[in-house]
């Protein structure tokens, strides 16, 4: 029966574009995207990397690694930051991966991949499938993300790092602010409202973490 939904669901949506990140066992780390929608644009990269930060959120939640996921946070936090000012770099933006190295090429087969897909829906939303591997996931799942982010800084020109930066900077606002990244409607409404316009105001009441 879940095939059969699948099959149907399939109908409705456009794959865009998958990304494979390949941990290798010498701590190299080798990210790949296909984009099967002609020329990815920078517009394109946001959308990835939004749905993809949204989706490491809530697994991060899910295995209850919620401090974590506030660890990410505010990383990312300070990552946007130094991408929303510019003139305080020289170049494109390095993100710091501690004993990972970024790969351009698979020199050998890897140990763990982490793989990602999105879809446009025929109404204009967009969703992302996501596929990890077991073990480790509170080092592995912060660290796919970042060498995402990090492959999307090469690839975005930069007169649009400022666009990114706005956009991880909403997501944020909107975790802080809706505490709810461990609900999956968080999963497109969170990317939504970091590429939208809408404001928040007020923090609705604390909610604990489960």
């Amino acid at each position: 029966m879940k095939k059969l939904f699948g099959f149907f669901n399939r109908d409705r949506e456009t794959l865009k574009g998958r990304v494979l990140i390949h941990f290798l066992e010498d701590d190299q780390v080798v990210p790949q995207l296909e984009w099967n929608a002609g020329q990815m644009g920078d517009d394109d990269w946001l959308r990835f990397i939004l749905f993809y930060y949204a989706r490491i959120m809530f697994e991060l939640a899910e295995l209850n690694e919620t401090r974590v996921a506030r660890e990410l946070m505010n990383f990312v936090s300070q990552i946007s930051g130094r991408l929303a000012n510019p003139a305080k770099t020289s170049g494109k933006m390095q993100i710091p991966l501690g004993k990972l190295r970024l790969g351009q090429e698979l020199s050998h087969p890897s140990s763990r991949i982490y793989q990602a897909a999105l879809y446009a829906k025929k109404s204009g939303a967009y969703r992302l499938e996501f596929e990890s591997m077991i073990g480790k996931e509170k080092f592995y799942l912060p660290a796919s993300l970042l060498v995402l982010l990090q492959y999307g800084i090469n690839h975005i020109q930069e007169i649009n790092l400022e666009q990114l930066a706005q956009g991880l900077i909403r997501l944020n606002q909107y975790y802080r602010y809706k505490r709810d990244f461990w609900n999956s409607a968080a999963l497109t409404e969170g990317p939504g409202f970091a590429l939208g316009k809408e404001t928040i105001t007020e923090p609705e009441p604390e909610i604990e973490a489960p």
